[in-house]
């Protein structure tokens, strides 16, 4: 896997919570999800119905950081200070917060290299 959960900011708070993930390798995001999911009482992910939010086809550069912001938001980037690399701004669009509400929501990172769709 090209990216790394690295943490969570200001959980339970709407307009500051986010996840941090750290890209590894150059890499198009694109073929990347991040689930919200439970976990059991082992602190492992359970299957189940999930909140998904599937990043658009962007190439970001290893070290860089992606930004998932819960509140709603527009996409932007900026440079970081200090090591030239970009922190890519993503949002979930969530009208509340879910990291910091419940203790037994999960991140998972899924890479999706090979999927399918259908509509009715």
């Amino acid at each position: 896997m090209q990216l790394e959960l690295k943490s969570f900011a200001d959980a339970g708070v709407l307009d500051k919570e986010r996840l941090i993930i750290r890209v590894l390798a150059d890499v198009n995001i694109g073929s990347y999800v991040v689930l919200r999911s439970k976990k059991n009482d082992n602190g492992m992910p359970i299957s189940g119905t999930k909140d998904a939010y599937w990043f658009p086809d962007v190439k970001v550069s290893r070290g860089d950081l992606i930004v998932l912001y819960t509140k709603r938001g527009t996409s932007s980037k900026k440079v970081l200070e200090g090591s030239g690399g970009m922190a890519h701004f993503y949002y979930w669009s969530k009208g509340s917060p879910f990291w910091g509400a419940d203790s037994s929501n999960t991140a998972v990172l899924i890479y999706a290299d090979s999927w399918a769709s259908k509509s009715p």
